[in-house]
C-alpha cells in the first residue's frame, strides 16, 4: 500500500530492529488515557514501548483520553489528530490530542481504534506511515453488553479491522476469534515476563495456602464466582486475597465484600482493592495458587506473571488463559494448574471448587503443579520478543499478511 521507508529493510528486504549504526525507526504508540488503575492492556502498553525503545526504536506515546470505545465527536477528533489525519467527525470546541511529526508506523490501542473505524480509515489512507492496530480485547466480548449493544459494536470494530496495515493480537486464542468473526489475519504479540524472584508461599511457612487473584473488581472478572467456590471449601484450610482496582464499578466491588461478610469468610478472604510496589509484591510472596474466573481473557497476562514466580494457576477454559497457563508447559512437567470450564449446577455444581479442592487436598498436586511452574519459570518469553513481534508485523515486508484487504 506504502513504499517502505529504508529504515525498516535490511538487505535481505525483511525488518530488522535499528540498532545505533544506523537510522532508528520512530513509532508512534496511541493509547487510552489514564483509567487510574492497571490493567492488562495497559501494563502491556507501557512494556511494549520499553521493550521496543531497548531494541533502538524511538517511541513516541500519545494518550488520548475519553469514554472509549466510541467516544464522543470531540474525543474522536483528538484520535484523528493522533493518528496524523484530520477527523472527519470533528467540530469546534474539539482539543486535539498533539502528536510529533510524522513517524514510520502508528500502532494504535484497539480500545481506541476499534469504535472509531472513519478515523482509522482516515489514517489508513493518508500514509506513509504504517498503520497498526493492537487488539488487547475484541469489543463484543465486553461483559454486561445487551444483545443489541453487542451488535452495533462487532459492526464497528468489523470496519475498523478492515482498515490498518495491520492487526496485532497478544494470543493465538485473539487471532482465531478475530478470524472467526471477520475473517481478519492477525499477526501475534504474546507478552511477555519481567523476570522475578521466586515466590516462596504460605505453606513454606507453616502456614495455610494461600490463594490469589489479581484482578479489578468488575463483573466479567467473577470474584463473586470465587467467593462462593471458596465458600464450600471452608473445611480445608486456605485463605485468599482478592485484589484489584474497586472505583470502576463500585456497586460490583460492594456485592463482593457483601458476600464476602454474608458467608462468614472475613477471617480467611480479604479484598484490598488494587495493590502495587511493595504491597503487591508481598502478596505474591505470599501466594501458593493463582486462581482466575474471568468470563473472558484474551491472554491473560497475570498468569504469566504468576509462572514467572513459580506460583501455579488455575485458570477459566475456552479462554486466552489457557493459552497462558499453557507456556508452562515448555518446562516439560506437565502443566502448572488446571483450566476449568464454566459451572453447571446440572453437571454437579462449579469445576472452580473441585479443582481448587483438589489441589489444598492432595500434596502430590501442590507438588506436582509447583514444579511445573519452576521448570517452566525460566524459559517464559521476555518483552524483547513482543518487540520483535510487533516490528515484524507492522514492517513493509509483512505486506497482505495481516487485515482483512
Amino acid at each position: 500500500m506504502r513504499g517502505p521507508p529504508a529504515r525498516w529493510t535490511s538487505p535481505a528486504g525483511g525488518v530488522r530492529a535499528p540498532s545505533p549504526a544506523g537510522p532508528a525507526v520512530d513509532l508512534r504508540l496511541v493509547v487510552p488515557g489514564s483509567l487510574g488503575y492497571s490493567s492488562g492492556g495497559n501494563v502491556y502498553n507501557a512494556r511494549l514501548a520499553s521493550a521496543l525503545a531497548a531494541l533502538g526504536v524511538r517511541v513516541e506515546t500519545v494518550e488520548v483520553p475519553g469514554a472509549w470505545p466510541v467516544g464522543s465527536p470531540a474525543e474522536r477528533a483528538s484520535l484523528a489528530a493522533a493518528l496524523g489525519v484530520p477527523s472527519a467527525t470533528a467540530h469546534d470546541g474539539a482539543s486535539p490530542a498533539r502528536a510529533a511529526a510524522s513517524p514510520d508506523a502508528v500502532l494504535v490501542d484497539g480500545l481506541l481504534a476499534l469504535g472509531a473505524p472513519e478515523e482509522v480509515r482516515a489514517a489508513a489512507a493518508s500514509g506513509p506511515a504504517r498503520l497498526g492496530i493492537l487488539v488487547h480485547m475484541s469489543l463484543p466480548d465486553a461483559p454486561g453488553l445487551t444483545p443489541e449493544g453487542r451488535r452495533r459494536l462487532a459492526a464497528l470494530e468489523r470496519a475498523s479491522l478492515a482498515a490498518p496495515d495491520a492487526v496485532i493480537v497478544p494470543s493465538s486464542f485473539a487471532a482465531r476469534r478475530l478470524a472467526e468473526r471477520y475473517g481478519t489475519r492477525a499477526r501475534v504479540a504474546r507478552p511477555g515476563v519481567v523476570r522475578a524472584p521466586v515466590s516462596p508461599g504460605s505453606l513454606a511457612a507453616g502456614a495455610p495456602p494461600h490463594l490469589l487473584c489479581l484482578a479489578a473488581l468488575l463483573p466479567g472478572k467473577r470474584q463473586l464466582r470465587i467467593v462462593r467456590a471458596l465458600a464450600g471449601l471452608a473445611r480445608l484450610p486456605w485463605t485468599a486475597t482478592l485484589a484489584g482496582h474497586d472505583a470502576a464499578d463500585p456497586d460490583y466491588a460492594r456485592a463482593v465484600r457483601d458476600e464476602v461478610r454474608r458467608l462468614g469468610l472475613e477471617d480467611r478472604i480479604e479484598v484490598p482493592g488494587e495493590l502495587r510496589g511493595a504491597e503487591l509484591d508481598q502478596e505474591w510472596a505470599r501466594a501458593d495458587l493463582t486462581l482466575l474466573a474471568s468470563e473472558s481473557e484474551t491472554f491473560g497476562l497475570v498468569v504469566a506473571e504468576s509462572l514467572a514466580r513459580g506460583v501455579p494457576a488455575v485458570v477459566p477454559a475456552g479462554t486466552g488463559a489457557a493459552e497462558a497457563l499453557a507456556l508452562s508447559l515448555e518446562g516439560g512437567l506437565g502443566a502448572a494448574g488446571t483450566a476449568v470450564r464454566e459451572e453447571d449446577p446440572a453437571a454437579g455444581g462449579d469445576p472452580l471448587r473441585s479443582e481448587t479442592a483438589q489441589w489444598l487436598a492432595s500434596a502430590e498436586v501442590r507438588a506436582r503443579w509447583r514444579a511445573a511452574a519452576l521448570a517452566a519459570r525460566p524459559l517464559l518469553p521476555g518483552w524483547d520478543a513482543a518487540a520483535r513481534a510487533v516490528l515484524g508485523a507492522l514492517s513493509p515486508a509483512s505486506a497482505g499478511s495481516s487485515g482483512t484487504r
